[in-house]
C-alpha cells in the first residue's frame, strides 16, 4: 500500500512539473490585487492612488464614486493609445484602482494597466462603494 501511494505521489509530482514547464512559455495574465472600497478610498484620500470607473456612459448616469475619473472599458479596448495617455497622467508613485459594475471589466482594465507597467488594483463594483457609504456624485 505504501509503495502504491508513493508511486501515485511521484506521478502527481511529475504531472505538476510537466504542467508548469508547458506553461512557462505561455504568457499568463498578470496578477492584479483586489482592494476594498474602504481601502481604495483611503488610498485616494492620501494621494497614493487614482480611482477609475470603467463602466459605460449609460451606467454612470445614475452616479459614480466621488473621486473617480471615467474611462469606459469599451474606450480602453478600442483605443489603447487613449488608455496609455490616461495612465501617463497617473504619477508613477500612485496606483490606478479600477471599478465597474461587478468587477470583471475592472479586472480587464487593471490587468492591461499592469501589462503597461503600472501598479493597478481591482476594487470590484460600484454597488460596494455605495454600500460602504462612500462619496458619490452624478457625472
Amino acid at each position: 500500500m505504501k509503495r502504491s501511494g508513493m508511486k501515485l505521489l511521484a506521478v502527481l509530482a511529475l504531472g505538476l512539473a510537466v504542467a508548469g514547464c508547458s506553461r512557462s512559455g505561455a504568457s499568463a495574465a498578470p496578477a492584479v490585487e483586489a482592494i476594498s472600497p474602504q481601502e481604495a478610498n483611503a488610498q485616494v484620500q492620501r494621494g497614493a492612488a487614482v480611482l477609475v470607473d470603467v463602466r459605460e456612459k449609460d451606467e454612470i448616469e445614475a452616479g459614480m464614486a466621488g473621486p473617480a475619473r471615467w474611462m469606459a472599458l469599451s474606450s480602453i479596448t478600442a483605443n489603447d493609445g487613449a488608455f496609455k495617455e490616461m495612465l501617463a497622467q497617473v504619477p508613477a508613485d500612485r496606483m490606478a484602482i479600477f471599478y465597474c459594475a461587478a468587477g470583471h471589466r475592472a479586472g480587464i482594465a487593471a490587468r492591461r494597466a499592469v501589462e503597461l507597467g503600472h501598479r493597478a488594483a481591482n476594487m470590484g463594483g460600484y454597488s460596494a462603494w455605495k454600500t460602504a457609504g462612500l462619496p458619490t456624485r452624478k457625472p
